[in-house]
């Protein structure tokens, strides 16, 4: 097997910093009766990581984020913790999910990948200086991924930082016309009282700015601190796409499989969004009639 190059795509997800004065569906219907019942995602359990901002716990078989708890916020969880286990089903997306539209050649359809439709424990690996944990994404993915996948969890400078590794696997080259990496924090308000929300949940403020692109994060209360997630390395934040529900998704112009998230949007739920670091495959399909805020790109390895 003939490595052709490697790619770090990186993301810094735990930037986060004292900012004063800023100001689901079925799952969580009230009239349920029986409790939701856990996915198999949850055999293995969860993992507790301790960072200098953050109590980070992650699911054991996916080495995505079960909860991500502020140390400076009195343990203020930034992601839907609360509802993991009825969120723990093929088609829900976490913090650490990673979405591809690949290519082998220069040209030809682009076919989708991502980690959150097929949940299948990944491979974890052995973890270097600085690092809390690390996996290879692979068994997530169909087989015939041209690319080889790791996701590492580590501490760089005090802050916490998730990088993915892309290595082609092959012998040709391999485009990458789309890059999302799934931005999955606590804005579900259904069938919650405003107390409630205030005291769970959050709201994102996006700045597409490719380069010196961010993501904020602030509580609903308008308490800080904030949490921003910032490029670690060249991540750009070109796009900011949408993660529908599977009954709001349009067959037109779209490139299967559909990535959908199990949790519909409406009223209370804006939904779910990737941060795109590449988007023309996108350009090219549903976006063809738009003008896209930032030029389209791709990777080739």
């Amino acid at each position: 097997m003939r490595h052709m190059s490697r790619v770090h795509l990186v993301v810094a997800i735990g930037v986060l910093m004292l900012i004063a004065g800023l100001a689901a569906s079925g799952a969580q219907d009230p009239k349920r009766k029986e409790p939701p019942r856990p996915g198999p995602m949850l055999a293995q359990g969860t993992l507790t990581l301790e960072t200098p901002d953050f109590t980070l716990t992650l699911v054991k078989s996916s080495q995505t984020v079960a909860s991500l708890r502020a140390k400076a916020a009195d343990g203020f969880d930034f992601t839907p913790g609360d509802l993991l286990v009825e969120r723990s089903h093929n088609g829900f997306y976490h913090l650490g999910d990673i979405d591809l539209r690949l290519r082998v050649g220069t040209s030809g359809e682009w076919r989708g990948f991502s980690t959150a439709q097929s949940r299948t424990p990944v491979t974890s690996l052995p973890v270097a200086a600085l690092s809390l944990a690390a996996a290879d994404l692979t068994p997530t993915l169909t087989a015939d991924i041209p690319l080889a996948i790791t996701r590492t969890w580590l501490v760089e400078h005090g802050r916490l930082v998730m990088r993915f590794a892309l290595t082609n696997r092959g012998t040709e080259q391999v485009q990458i016309g789309s890059l999302g990496i799934a931005m999955v924090f606590h804005n579900v308000l259904t069938n919650r009282s405003l107390d409630q929300a205030h005291a769970t949940c959050v709201f994102y403020e996006p700045y597409m700015g490719a380069d010196a692109g961010y993501l904020q994060v602030v509580r609903l209360t308008g308490r800080g601190p904030a949490l921003l997630v910032v490029p670690d390395g060249r991540t750009p934040f070109e796009g900011y796409n949408p993660i529908l529900n599977a009954r709001q998704q349009t067959a037109a112009g779209a490139v299967p499989p559909l990535f959908t998230e199990g949790t519909r949007r409406g009223q209370t739920f804006e939904g779910f969004f990737d941060w795109m670091a590449h988007t023309q495959a996108y350009a090219e399909n549903e976006w063809k009639n738009a003008a896209p805020w930032n030029a389209p790109t791709m990777a080739t390895l």
